[in-house]
């Protein structure tokens, strides 16, 4: 337990692995996300550089799982193995993760509500990121029923070549 020194905070936030500081009236005044920024918060990176769990960040916990290339059934099985160790750890403290029988599982942000699964993928689009703006990218992205962000998050610009998240 400790703080992360600048370097490894830079290099966490480099490769996108680590999350940036809550804006916005939804997250810092309705859900309170940015109170006491940035104490009481944490992340786990696992040796792998692969699996990662960020508490307190805009949820209450976010568990990811990512590598580069194309083995996505590589990235969900780690992640499910994730899920279920973090599940069995909860429930052997007497605890678990919030369940609604009717909202499903509870989040920070509604938008959230439901499975709790956000699987995305980072893909370059060099020549349309020089043609749109983010919110442009975003509505068109709308269109086919998934979301762009950002190199940094919602509603930031491409990050280097033109890399966007694109998530269900």
């Amino acid at each position: 337990m400790g703080k992360l020194s600048e370097e490894k905070t830079a290099e966490l936030r480099g490769n996108g692995n680590l999350f940036q500081e809550p804006t916005g009236p939804a997250l810092l005044a309705a859900a309170g996300a940015g109170r006491d920024w940035p104490d009481n918060r944490g992340i786990f990176v696992a040796e792998s550089g692969k699996f990662f769990v960020w508490v307190n960040e805009e949820d209450h916990m976010r568990i990811i799982s990512m590598e580069k290339g194309g083995d996505i059934v590589g990235i969900f099985t780690r992640w499910s193995k994730g899920i279920e160790k973090m599940r069995s750890v909860l429930e052997g403290l007497g605890s678990g993760f919030q369940f609604d029988d009717h909202f499903g599982y509870i989040h920070t942000c509604p938008s959230n509500l439901g499975t709790g699964l956000r699987a995305s993928s980072m893909i370059l689009l060099p020549l349309l990121s020089d043609k749109l703006t983010p919110h442009q990218l975003e509505a068109f992205a709308k269109r086919f029923g998934v979301q762009a962000r950002g190199g940094s998050g919602e509603h930031t610009p491409a990050g280097p070549g033109g890399k966007w998240d694109v998530s269900n």
